[in-house]
């Protein structure tokens, strides 16, 4: 399921999350609190019998929707928002993270193990990018509010 299937407000049901050491239980419930567009989009749930918060990743995390949310053209809280606005970045960097996020190989929080696999990917301007310091709170930041290319 991508997240253009799925809106804030909607109810779900886990039905598998394979990739995750303590995972939610399957057949767990919740709503959707928030949407991430982009390559690194995320699904964040608040789930009804978990005090956690651990988020969905479309495409890897399988759910099913249970009952649809209000119309993306009403208010979903005080301001409207669907989500947090993703954190441009250069096509290239959003380009070689994106690869490494749909590689699987690695936690997309261990930003040496993503710099080094986008350079073995071939993503050397994305890899000279992440590997700059002054780039690291762009990246944590565009890893919880997702990332978008310059230009779009």
């Amino acid at each position: 399921m991508t997240t253009a299937m799925i809106r804030t407000g909607d109810r779900i049901r886990l039905l598998s999350m394979p990739d995750d050491p303590d995972p939610i239980p399957v057949g767990s419930t919740g709503t959707i609190v928030s949407v991430t567009e982009g390559p690194l989009g995320q699904v964040q749930v608040k789930w009804d019998d978990s005090s956690r918060t651990l988020a969905l990743i479309p495409g890897v995390d399988r759910f099913e929707v249970l009952e649809r949310g209000p119309e993306p053209d009403q208010p979903t809280g005080a301001t409207g928002a669907t989500g947090p606005t993703p954190v441009v970045v250069p096509r290239a960097v959003c380009e070689g993270i994106d690869a490494a996020r749909r590689a699987g190989i690695f936690n997309m929080l261990d930003l040496p193990a993503i710099a080094g696999l986008t350079r073995q990917l071939g993503f050397d301007e994305a890899a000279d990018w992440l590997n700059d310091r002054r780039n690291r709170r762009t990246y944590a930041e565009g890893i919880f509010r997702g990332f978008a290319p310059e230009g779009e």
